[in-house]
């Protein structure tokens, strides 16, 4: 019977037309809808249960019960390992939670964050203890976000042991910490069209420091976003648009490994784990063709050339009988001194509208090294990560003005007249007229 009146759900529901609906309507039949998919899902982890039990997975040809419920109900599995996991929790450990969420009183989220929760309490922790605990977070998951759930039961255990609660849950978070240090992964996959693909997970805590530092770096009063006056990209792509929080949080993860101190970087074979770029003297200078990293991959000669100007990434510049001609960074990086004189000159960032400080400044030639231009603080210019693509990649260009200062010239798409910009720290202000 009941295989009949599901099987036959989804003939009915595929019938019905929201827009034909009224507000109440639509309130109505959403709430009724994610309390039935909550109490199929706690059905499925029953199912998954007992198809355990059973041995089904193996007699179906499946390694594991997680990929038999992934095959079977067309999920990753990622989402099937989460219902299996809670498949495997006793029911009578639980029984308030199960029934909450088979009625659809809780997510299948709100439910497994329970389950956690109090099978992290104390071992020992009766079992009244323990139902106290369940019922204070079933009480409050539907008035909480998922967020403030999780915090709840991290901290339940001050509702029922006051004194002890600091104690305690300094345990859980130590036990949590280790957890997830132990934890911790990274995988980085090339997918063979320029794009290198992250997965992984890291504690909360330097999460915090990665996602503090980035956030800093992506913030819009820096103005970050504000690439060009025609809203393109770093690379000039009108396409891009104006970026999203995700973009600039991308672009902020790229300016931050690009400034990683590599003198402090551990070393192998006596020499630091940096990148170096093999290229020919003809392509450096042109900005046309190829460039090999040390790594195997190649990049565009216009990004080897915008890479060549920073302290981390050294270039190897061949000859054409393959040999070097070039690898010693001294004469093409500005020293240090050089570098206090610019940053006393520009202040930051010379891009108008630009905000950035100098520490987070890269030191570019206006007139290039490759083609002949003098390592000197005249031919010094700060632009920060992004404005630095942008003068290398598209037709923008910089110089020192005969004043000192550093102008920006922008291409004529922009300005037909090419009139040169200034960053406002530069510009004076003229004298009202009396």
């Amino acid at each position: 019977m009941i295989i009949e009146q599901l099987s036959s759900l989804p003939d009915d529901t595929s019938a019905l037309e929201p827009w034909c609906l009224s507000n109440d309507e639509i309130r109505g039949l959403a709430e009724v809808v994610f309390r039935a998919r909550a109490g199929l899902e706690e059905l499925a982890t029953r199912l998954a249960s007992a198809a355990e039990d059973r041995d089904m997975p193996r007699e179906d040809g499946c390694t594991s019960t997680t990929a038999w419920l992934a095959k079977i109900a067309g999920i990753s599995r990622t989402d099937a390992a989460k219902l299996v996991a809670l498949s495997r929790v006793p029911v009578c450990d639980a029984e308030p939670t199960r029934s909450a969420w088979s009625h659809g009183s809780i997510t299948t989220e709100q439910a497994g964050v329970i389950i956690r929760a109090i099978e992290a309490l104390p071992d020992w922790f009766g079992e009244e203890e323990r139902r106290d605990a369940e019922q204070v977070m079933l009480q409050h998951a539907p008035h909480l976000t998922i967020e403030d759930l999780r915090r709840l039961g991290n901290h339940v255990v001050e509702v029922l042991d006051p004194d002890g609660a600091e104690e305690i849950i300094g345990r859980q978070l130590a036990e949590q910490e280790k957890r997830a240090f132990d934890g911790a992964r990274l995988i980085m996959r090339d997918d063979g069209h320029g794009t290198t693909q992250l997965k992984g997970q890291i504690p909360t805590a330097q999460g915090a420091m990665l996602r503090t530092a980035l956030e800093g770096l992506a913030s819009p009063r820096r103005r970050a976003h504000r690439i060009d006056p025609d809203g393109r990209g770093p690379h000039g792509d009108p396409a891009l648009g104006h970026p999203h929080h995700d973009q600039r949080i991308g672009w902020a993860f790229l300016e931050l490994i690009e400034h990683l101190p590599t003198a402090a970087l551990p070393q192998a074979g006596g020499l630091p784990a940096v990148v170096t770029i093999e290229t020919s003297l003809d392509t450096l200078i042109s900005g046309l063709g190829t460039a090999g990293l040390s790594t195997g991959d190649e990049i565009s000669a216009g990004e080897a050339r915008r890479l060549a100007c920073n302290a981390g990434i050294i270039p190897v510049v061949m000859g054409g009988d393959s040999t070097i001609l070039d690898m010693a960074p001294t004469r093409r990086l500005h020293d240090r001194h050089q570098r206090h004189a610019i940053v006393k000159r520009d202040g930051g960032c010379c891009w108008k509208g630009c905000e950035r400080p100098p520490a987070w400044c890269e030191v570019h030639h206006p007139e290039p090294y490759a083609g002949g231009g003098p390592t000197t603080v005249d031919n010094g210019a700060l632009f920060c990560f992004i404005h630095h693509h942008l003068l290398h990649d598209a037709d923008w260009h910089a110089r020192l003005a005969p004043d000192g200062v550093i102008e920006v010239i922008p291409p004529e798409r922009i300005d037909p007249h090419q009139r040169p910009l200034r960053h406002a720290r530069h510009t004076k202000l003229q004298p009202r007229a009396a």
